[in-house]
């Protein structure tokens, strides 16, 4: 593999700039790693990344991507650009539930995200849960449907109704906290659909199941669903020679929240990610080491929920450790590592022997984020982060802690060199990660 100074060298004389670069060689222990640490690229890649704001599936964020990409390949790894796309929804402008029979009656509605538009006056008639035993008879069609919250997905609810000739559907709770009202994605088949609370849907019930009329208007109006794309930079590193079979990966987003330039959230992770690809580039190792820089993050986790999906049973077995680098260029705050169990898996343990301090304060943000999107694919995952820090509005380089993103780049990378080494035995396959989340059909009923 060529080195670092080949590839540094050329793009110092093609950009016509000189920067300080230190001569590098093969590196045996990690503390001798902690010395590799440039702060004066960390410091280029943040600035680079936040002149802009990235938001998911835009040019700017596709600028980002190949930056990301271009530098990886300068350090000699294979990469690949990996695109997948996902569908955003904006909520309807209008959305309403009227009956004849009380027709000043204030009824609790809410929507669900990638439902469609239209309008439909009909007769209220009960389906049950709305699975398709619930539609058997002709009894639904031309009518809307009324039906309990519970057993199947509400896009199933939807595409039964539509099957069975229903104009509409009103799903109501039957719980008093609220739901995840989504259909998850947009549906082959569907009629519009809106959600009613608890309270709401059982006096529409009773009324029907006590054989009195019910003739509704259903409306929803303004909804937009559209789909995007967005991408995924994948790097690797195999050994040459005695190999373990085991795979360690970084992992960071290149994305930013709206119009934010994301120089903390996640300018830092990136340029913590590419730092240690470069220390890494010619180690000896007996570990593959991934980098994975991920695109539309803020829109829903959607590059790590993909990335996972695409990994077969094999490849997620493989992967023993994963270090998720996000935030950690926060002003006074302290440097901690969690993830989405509240367990101390191998990242943890590794990340706490270098002196990050597990925690349970960000937990959620674990479970909820692309660090959980992964802890739910059985990887062992560790989201390395400032403690109790979340998107800032004014994200600007100029609130970075320089020092911080430094101390967190040398933490995973000497992680990441304790699990590579040669000298070391591999550490044992498997963890207790998979299964612990709920899955997200379970989510959307």
């Amino acid at each position: 593999m060529r080195s670092v100074r080949h590839y540094a060298l050329c793009a110092l004389l093609v950009c016509g700039t000189i920067l300080p670069i230190p001569f590098l060689s093969h590196r045996a222990h990690a503390e001798e790693a902690h010395d590799w640490i440039d702060n004066e690229r960390l410091y280029s890649h943040v600035e680079h990344l936040a002149r802009t704001a990235r938001p998911p599936a835009t040019e700017t964020e596709f600028a980002a991507a190949v930056y990301v990409e271009n530098t990886l390949r300068s350090y000699g790894y294979k990469t690949k650009l990996d695109p997948f796309s996902y569908y955003t929804y904006r909520k309807p402008t209008t959305l309403s539930l009227t009956m004849e029979e009380w027709p000043g009656q204030k009824w609790t509605v809410s929507g669900f995200s990638f439902g469609i538009n239209g309008t439909a006056t009909a007769e209220v008639v009960d389906a049950g849960l709305g699975r398709a035993v619930d539609f058997v008879t002709d009894a639904s069609r031309g009518k809307i449907a009324l039906v309990k919250r519970g057993e199947i997905p509400f896009g199933e609810k939807v595409r039964q109704a539509a099957a069975a000739g229903a104009v509409a559907l009103i799903i109501w709770n039957d719980r008093e906290e609220g739901w995840n009202a989504s259909l998850g994605e947009p549906l082959d088949i569907a009629v519009p659909v809106i959600a009613l609370s608890k309270a709401d849907g059982m006096k529409l019930q009773k009324r029907i199941m006590d054989k009195r009329p019910v003739k509704g208007t259903v409306r929803v109006e303004g909804a937009v669903t559209t789909k995007q794309t967005s991408y995924n930079i994948v790097a690797s590193r195999k050994p040459n020679q005695n190999e373990t079979g085991q795979v360690v990966m970084v992992s960071a987003h290149h994305d930013s929240a709206g119009l934010s330039a994301g120089a903390n959230h996640n300018g830092s992770g990136v340029a913590a990610l590419l730092e240690i690809a470069r220390n890494m580039a010619d180690k000896p190792i007996d570990t593959e080491v991934r980098f994975v820089s991920f695109g539309g993050v803020t829109s829903g986790s959607r590059g790590p929920i993909a990335y996972a999906n695409a990994l077969s049973a094999k490849d997620r077995q493989a992967m023993i450790a994963a270090f998720y680098v996000d935030g950690v260029g926060s002003q006074k705050a302290e440097l901690v590592a969690t993830n989405s169990l509240g367990n101390e898996n191998l990242p943890i343990q590794l990340l706490r022997a270098t002196g990050v301090s597990p925690s349970d304060k960000d937990g959620k943000r674990a479970r909820n984020g692309p660090a959980g999107a992964l802890a739910a694919a059985g990887i062992p995952t560790a989201l390395v982060t400032s403690a109790g820090t979340g998107q800032a509005t004014n994200d600007s380089i100029a609130q970075i802690d320089w020092a911080q993103i430094a101390t967190a780049t040398k933490a995973v990378l000497s992680a990441i060199d304790k699990i590579t080494d040669q000298t070391t035995p591999a550490y044992p396959m498997g963890s207790p990660n998979g299964g612990q989340l709920r899955a997200e059909s379970e989510a959307l009923q």
